[in-house]
């Protein structure tokens, strides 16, 4: 699989911060979500192939409930909220889970809300991994493969987005808000 380098390195992380544009990143999604995502994103993949890539993603999802799990950051677009990944039935439980999630003290979720029009993250998806005692990595997703990149050059100019894009997210509070406005709608 080829993100698999990149799981191994996650579970390691104390922190993770991902700024996503349009998914829900993979830590936080349902498994209904989660199989509607891979189905639609692989199309030339069996069934059997996509429910192991389900399962690879649901198991990935332990790191956020074991003793010590990861501060994770997720900076989102709000496109996020209104893109019906499954149905509508699949994302209202997405978006429930969003809202059990963000009640846990090493999660945050942050949106950027669609008023903001053109921002730093339109560029694509990332996640920054922090450990203690090595240096940071980025993780980048494409349609056919994942890259690591280490180089601190690329590391120092996706930190200097994130923050680009954390500035112009809603607080939480105001987030969870526009989850719970997107659940009525």
């Amino acid at each position: 699989m080829w993100f698999r380098p990149f799981v191994e390195l996650e579970r390691e992380a104390r922190t993770l911060k991902s700024f996503q544009p349009v998914l829900v990143p993979g830590l936080l999604q349902t498994e209904d979500y989660a199989r509607a995502v891979l189905r639609a994103g692989r199309p030339g993949d069996t069934d059997d192939q996509v429910e192991d890539l389900v399962a690879v993603r649901m198991e990935r999802q332990r790191i956020l409930t074991r003793p010590d799990p990861p501060m994770f950051w997720a900076t989102l677009d709000e496109a996020v909220l209104i893109r019906p990944v499954g149905g509508r039935q699949v994302m209202r439980k997405q978006l429930e889970q969003l809202l059990e999630l963000v009640q846990r003290p090493r999660i945050t979720i942050q949106f950027i809300p669609l008023e903001v029009g053109a921002h730093a993250g339109l560029t694509g998806a990332f996640v920054i991994a922090n450990f203690r005692g090595s240096p940071d990595i980025v993780y980048l997703e494409t349609a056919a493969e994942g890259q690591i990149v280490n180089g601190p050059t690329e590391i120092e100019t996706l930190l200097t987005q994130l923050d680009a894009l954390r500035a112009c997210a809603l607080p939480q509070a105001a987030s969870v808000a526009l989850i719970e406005k997107a659940m009525g709608s």
